[in-house]
């Protein structure tokens, strides 16, 4: 599944604070290629959240950033300095999401927990922080397309 040159590189593995950002890292790091679509610069931020209510007060239990450079990803702990958005996912939904085994099949899923969230069961948002436009030309758009959380008429 291994797109041919893609790398992934986890940096500062013990900068995370949670099982689960170790386990979603770790996740990320094996299939680099869900971040093929982005553009060599892209930067944003993956907010871990244990409850709605911690989501409310915006107050994630971790957070990491991934940063699409030449080759492929660096996952490094903590915002980015100049995020382009930030996803924010519960816990529940991370642990059926870093089952799943290809970028189409992690998409759908990411997808499912955007468009139907459930409290139990997962869910998934979005905080943009740059233009929707300027986000699909940075390769943002095709994955939301796969994902069906931007449809093409949209």
């Amino acid at each position: 599944m291994l797109e041919e040159g893609m790398t992934s590189k986890i940096v500062d593995k013990k900068a995370y604070k949670t099982k689960v950002a170790k386990k979603y890292t770790t996740f990320l790091a094996k299939y680099p290629e869900i971040f093929s679509d982005l553009i060599n610069g892209s930067d944003f931020d993956f907010a871990l959240y244990d409850s709605l209510e911690s989501y409310d007060k915006r107050s994630p239990v971790d957070i990491f950033h991934v940063y699409r450079n030449g080759n492929g990803i660096e996952i490094k702990p903590g915002s980015a300095v100049d995020s382009d958005l930030e996803l924010a996912l519960s816990i529940d939904a991370i642990e059926k999401l870093i089952q799943t085994e290809t970028k189409v099949e992690y998409a759908q899923l990411l997808g499912t927990f955007y468009n139907n969230p459930d409290e139990d069961k997962g869910w998934i948002d979005f905080m943009l922080h740059k233009r929707t436009q300027t986000l699909i030309d940075m390769g943002y758009g095709k994955f939301a397309q796969t994902a069906g959380i931007l449809k093409h008429d949209d």
